[in-house]
């Protein structure tokens, strides 16, 4: 009989079989055990899985989820109190843009010991032996959050307040420095988070940031401020002699409550924040500008006439000196003062001396002779006209005009008023004759032009008369006229010889005259006058009455006298040695102008 087939065995095989009895029971057992236990949590949470400190283990998720749900806050009720400076909040999670992902939640604890294999027993035994708490899923609305931080950091911060000075009147009061404050944003966001992830009641502190002020000594300040204001600044003409007014006398006082509105702190950096008072020197030249205006006047060239006879200058009236205050000079001097007990200021003057002084010389100014000369006849007008004439005429006599100069007539002639010795007569106004202070000056006016043309001079600016007037005709004819108005209406002329030149005036009450004499150097030059040519004649028109309620009833008073239109055309050429410097035309267009006659309406 044949033996039985031998199978062999494998090397793992016989490993087994060579294992005690005892111990491939137990491994057996533990095997079952590990089935069973994975069978019975397979739905169930991993015992020893907390969430917070809520025990879930062992529990369906549904069943965890009612436990735990037990335990959370209402989101809409206050958990945390948030105080911090000057506040004290209640907060709730809905405050702070956050609620509990329950599900997710549920998922991360459902997830424990379950990554699949033999590797989830031993994080399943350490759960089960020590135990593992599952943090709350927490969703929080970032823009939410951001906007309560906001809110609280507008309520909190403060910034840090320098020390600083307040001026009331003269006096100087200090007003300390105080210390700022700033919400700590983002560490006020961590605590919120870390408040969040506990969803324990806590009353929560803001942490806050401090901000030290830069400036908290201003007593150098105060103590300068103070000298300052101390007292009164006496500003006085300096000593000696000064040609000023008599109205002019001071002192001028600049008070402490003036100069504290002149004064600004500002604020220096270097070598450590402090401040400075400084005067504002607008204000301060503002202040002064009155007294400059009072301490000011042009300088008074003298004024001559000229013997023919001896060539030489006579001085009528003596020059006198002009004088300015210099404004830069007198700020430094006041800002000097602040820091002395002095306060006394002496104004800083300049003295302006005149251009021909009374000791000038013709030969000096190359005065050689006469230039050229113009006389009108003012005879049979009113006594108010003359004394008009001889006062004008006086204002321009005696005058030396630099070369180069424009000479103004109405620079010269100054104020025409009652008050300045002027009288009403007939002038020639908006086309009308009337009466008015200064009527008769036109006379003056005109005859000055004609000197000034006859010398062939150029003529910068004239104005004709609206219609022809007989004064001014009789020595030459129509044509060379000069209307003056002050201030709109004015005759100048250009002294543009090498040299000054001289006018001087003479009134003859007797013959009724007034004759214009210019001096000056003799360049050579020859003046020609063509004319006056006049065409275009247009007759005046009828005559015309106005009644008159301020003239008795019946009287007839002639106040306007008739005179043809025309066109005038006077021409003058300026040559020497042979040669035409130039070529020039007077050209004026007179109106045509009836007789006006007031007729008395009025009361016997």
């Amino acid at each position: 009989m044949a033996s039985p087939t031998a199978f062999p065995r494998s090397r793992h095989t016989l490993r087994w079989l060579e294992l005690p009895a005892g111990l491939l029971l137990a491994l057996g057992l533990v095997l079952l055990l590990a089935a069973a236990l994975e069978w019975r949590y397979a739905d169930r949470i991993w015992p020893g899985v907390y969430i917070g400190e809520v025990a879930v283990g062992g529990l369906t998720e549904t069943e965890a989820r009612a436990r735990w749900a037990a335990t959370l806050p209402d989101p809409q009720q206050s958990l945390w109190i948030v105080q911090g400076p000057g506040f004290r909040q209640e907060v709730s999670m809905a405050d702070l843009g956050a609620h509990i992902d329950e599900a997710g939640t549920l998922q991360d604890a459902m997830a424990i010991g379950r990554g699949g294999g033999l590797a989830d027993w031993p994080e399943r035994i350490q759960v089960w032996w020590s135990g593992r708490s599952v943090p709350s899923r927490i969703i929080i609305d970032k823009d939410r959050l951001e906007a309560q931080i906001a809110a609280w950091a507008a309520a909190i911060d403060r910034p840090p307040r320098d020390a600083r000075l307040s001026l009331r009147g003269s006096q100087v009061l200090p007003i300390p420095a105080e210390t700022g404050r700033r919400l700590d944003r983002a560490a006020a966001r961590e605590r919120l988070l870390t408040a969040l992830a506990t969803l324990q009641p806590a009353v929560l502190d803001l942490p806050i940031k401090i901000l030290p002020p830069a400036l908290e000594d201003v007593e150098p300040a105060r103590t300068q401020l103070t000298q300052w204001l101390q007292a009164p600044i006496r500003l006085v003409l300096p000593t000696g002699t000064l040609p000023v007014s008599p109205s002019v006398k001071g002192p001028w006082i600049l008070s402490p409550q003036d100069l504290a509105e002149m004064v600004t702190l500002v604020r220096v950096e270097a070598p450590r924040p402090h401040l400075e008072a400084q005067i504002d020197e607008n204000r301060l030249r503002a202040w002064l500008a009155p007294l400059a205006e009072a301490l000011r006047a042009d300088p008074v060239d003298a004024r001559f006439v000229f013997d023919e006879a001896e060539g030489r200058l006579i001085p009528i009236t003596p020059a006198r000196f002009g004088y300015r205050m210099v404004l830069t000079d007198t700020l430094v001097r006041i800002r000097e003062s602040l820091s002395t007990p002095n306060r006394e200021v002496p104004v800083a003057i300049e003295l302006l001396p005149p251009r021909y002084p009374e000791t000038v010389t013709a030969e000096a100014l190359g005065i050689t002779g006469r230039i050229a000369q113009a006389t009108t006849i003012f005879k049979g007008s009113s006594p108010a006209r003359v004394r008009n004439i001889t006062l004008g005429a006086a204002r321009m006599h005696g005058i030396l005009i630099p070369p180069g100069e424009v000479f103004s007539f109405n620079a010269h002639l100054g104020d025409v008023s009652l008050d300045a010795g002027f009288e009403e007569a007939p002038i020639i106004y908006n086309g009308r004759t009337i009466r008015g202070v200064g009527g008769g000056i036109c006379q003056v006016s005109t005859t000055l032009f004609r000197a000034a043309f006859f010398g062939g001079f150029p003529i910068v600016e004239r104005w004709p008369h609206a219609y022809r007037v007989g004064w001014y005709e009789r020595t030459f004819g129509p044509g060379l006229d000069a209307a003056i108005f002050t201030p709109t209406a004015d005759f100048k002329f250009r002294n543009d010889r090498e040299g000054p030149v001289l006018i001087t005036a003479h009134v003859d009450p007797q013959a009724g005259t007034l004759t214009f004499t210019l001096y000056g150097p003799d360049d050579g030059r020859k003046v020609i006058i063509e004319g006056p040519f006049v065409t275009n004649v247009v007759p005046h028109g009828p005559d015309i009455y106005e009644e008159d309620p301020t003239l008795p009833k019946g009287k007839v008073v002639q106040v306007e006298w008739a005179v043809d239109g025309a066109d005038v055309r006077v021409r003058r050429r300026v040559e020497r040695g042979g040669t035409v410097l130039w070529e020039d035309m007077v050209f004026t267009r007179y109106q045509p102008w009836p007789a006006v006659f007031k007729v008395g309406t009025g009361g016997p």
